[in-house]
């Protein structure tokens, strides 16, 4: 697998008993969103890793491509509520435009000191980077 991939996170399995339950009951309307914390296991050549799921997601998944051409790291999410970057794993020109979009949206992305990013959607559905 080359250096700029990622892997795709997969839903639980689905229990054989069902009084069994794999997903939280889901959050009640107007309810402010939270967050299951998932484990994440490093390979050393992923960059992209979803830290939390959103509360009654059934799973959650993310993928990630880097367009070195354009110099734009793509993300798309589906009932993901947090997700880490590690940006030393991605061969970004810092020394151009560097454009994040995270599901559609479009950002401008600058270098910070940490090479790690925590990136969680708030109550208002806009990611923002969080300090960890």
């Amino acid at each position: 697998m080359w250096p700029g991939a990622c892997h795709r996170t997969q839903p639980p399995p689905e229990s054989s008993d069902p009084t069994e339950s794999t997903t939280n009951p889901p959050a009640a309307a107007g309810a402010p969103q939270r967050f299951e914390v998932i484990d994440v296991e490093d390979s050393g050549d992923r960059w992209l890793f979803v830290e939390k799921m959103r509360e009654g997601a059934a799973g959650g998944w993310a993928t990630g491509s880097f367009d070195r051409t354009r110099n734009k790291l793509e993300i798309k999410t589906r009932d993901v509520g947090q997700f880490a970057l590690h940006l030393d794993r991605v061969p970004i020109n810092w020394d151009k435009l560097v454009v994040l979009s995270i599901d559609g949206k479009n950002s401008e992305l600058r270098r910070r000191e940490s090479s790690r990013l925590h990136i969680q959607l708030d109550d208002y559905g806009q990611w923002r980077v969080i300090e960890p």
